[in-house]
This record gives C-alpha cells, sequence and structure tokens, in this order.
C-alpha cells in the first residue's frame, strides 16, 4: 500500500507540513498529528461524530472538542488511531479500487470476518489486522 495514500488521507504536505513516508509517520504520530489531519479524515470518509469518537476510542464530546481546536495536535494515542484509519482506509480503496466502494465495504459485514464489520473492528489492532488480512487476501485473489 502506498504511504503517499496514507498521507493524502491524512491531509497532505498541507496538512502534515512535508511530503511524508516511513519513519515520518512515526515521529508525527508520536509527536501527534494536527488536527485538521482529523477533519480531513472525516470529510475523505464521511464519517460522523459518532463514527470519529468510535474510531478513535473517544466520547463524542472530546470528538467535537478535538474537531474545534484547529491549532492543537492531537495525542499520540489519538494520532496512532487516526492514522491506522487511514492505512486501513488507504489499503481498502487500494485493494477495491473505488473510493465509494471502499466507504461501502468498511461499513458492511464480510464474511471473512466472521460477518463482523470491518469498521467497527479498526477500533483495535487486533481487529484492524485481521481486516488488513482480509484485504491483502482479497487483493492475492484468495477465497474470503
Amino acid at each position: 500500500m502506498g504511504e503517499r495514500n496514507v498521507a493524502a488521507i491524512l491531509g497532505g504536505r498541507k496538512v502534515l507540513g512535508k511530503p511524508v513516508s516511513g519513519l515520518d509517520f512515526a515521529d508525527l504520530v508520536k509527536r501527534g498529528l494536527p488536527q485538521s489531519a482529523l477533519e480531513h479524515v472525516k470529510e475523505i470518509l464521511k464519517l460522523s461524530d459518532r463514527d470519529v469518537s468510535s474510531a478513535l476510542g473517544v466520547s463524542e464530546k472530546t470528538a467535537w472538542r478535538l474537531r474545534h481546536a484547529p491549532a492543537k495536535r492531537l495525542t499520540a494515542v489519538t494520532s496512532d488511531r487516526l492514522y491506522r484509519l487511514a492505512r486501513i482506509f488507504a489499503l481498502a480503496e487500494e485493494v477495491i479500487e473505488d473510493r465509494e466502494q471502499a466507504r461501502v465495504w468498511l461499513r458492511s459485514p464480510q464474511g471473512g470476518l466472521d460477518n463482523r464489520v470491518p469498521f467497527e473492528l479498526i477500533e483495535t489492532e487486533a481487529g484492524a489486522r485481521e481486516v488488513e488480512d482480509l484485504l491483502i487476501r482479497i487483493e492475492h485473489g484468495v477465497l474470503s
């Protein structure tokens, strides 16, 4: 999966301040992503405030507060969860080859995940790995 796609979902150079790849992501996440990266992901994935709070593991009130503090950076933990969401979406978009269909896929029960919804699974790293594994199997034509 292209790191450029992940960077673009997070807002690209305009939001991240520079072209980002490889270990740059680790540094950015540790320092805290800009709040505007959250807005960018929310817009691209067409997420509600409830979706954002679920994906980031925070209350809806906290999610709202995060979204309305443009000069702030997210915490490292919240940044890591946002990065994970962007990474999974970038992979889904790459495998499915259509942004809207990738959004639909992430919100639909998947047989390869015991009919669980990928968006709900990516709330944890363990669940995200299962979603990634399924997407890779789909990409390689392995029955899922």
